[in-house]
């Protein structure tokens, strides 16, 4: 856990907007999201089966992985806690255990995630409201109990780069994100 005045102070490194001045430059581009590459890590896009639309990217460190999405949201508003709040009750009304906790970018939920052989996994969800998106993140893997391999991975969540564009968008829909070209990792769920 961190000290409050420890979140400041990090809290003002990113992610960032595209528009801010001191935001990373010679980024990989996925549309909506960019960021630095990094030669420790693999990154992934995750494309939604029935309409091929990428809707989360991926980044793998050793064996850890950190999800992230980015959503609208409207101009000023603050959205991480709302979304929280509704991840929380749609977890307890399936049962799935979890906990709150205060984390470097704020309040985090810890989850008890079973997957589909019936085996639980830990992850970490956690969000960052931008000028006009959210940016969420989930964590899983060793980094839920290493910390040098969390700090990697919030590194990497920091260093992201935000376009949320000027199409009017609702709230909480995904901002659009294409593949760069080059080589990447898609997978499809």
């Amino acid at each position: 856990m961190i000290d409050e005045m420890s979140f400041e102070r990090q809290s003002s490194a990113g992610p960032w907007d595209i528009e801010d001045l001191n935001a990373p430059s010679d980024l990989v581009d996925f549309g909506a999201i960019a960021f630095v590459p990094n030669p420790n890590v693999t990154v992934r896009a995750d494309i939604e089966e029935d309409t091929a639309r990428v809707v989360a990217i991926s980044f793998d460190y050793l064996d850890s992985v950190l999800q992230v999405q980015a959503f609208a949201s409207s101009k000023g508003e603050q959205m991480w806690d709302e979304v929280l709040s509704d991840i929380v009750e749609s977890l307890s009304v399936q049962g799935i255990a979890n906990e709150k906790l205060f984390g470097p970018f704020g309040t985090e939920l810890q989850v008890d995630m079973p997957n589909p052989s019936g085996q639980v996994q830990r992850v970490r969800m956690f969000g960052f409201d931008g000028g006009r998106w959210l940016l969420r993140g989930t964590i899983s893997g060793s980094a839920i109990n290493n910390p040098d391999h969390r700090l990697e991975l919030n590194a990497i969540f920091r260093g992201l780069v935000i376009n949320r564009g000027q199409t009017p968008l609702p709230p909480r829909e995904i901002l659009p994100l294409v593949l760069p070209s080059g080589s990447i990792t898609a997978r499809v769920s």
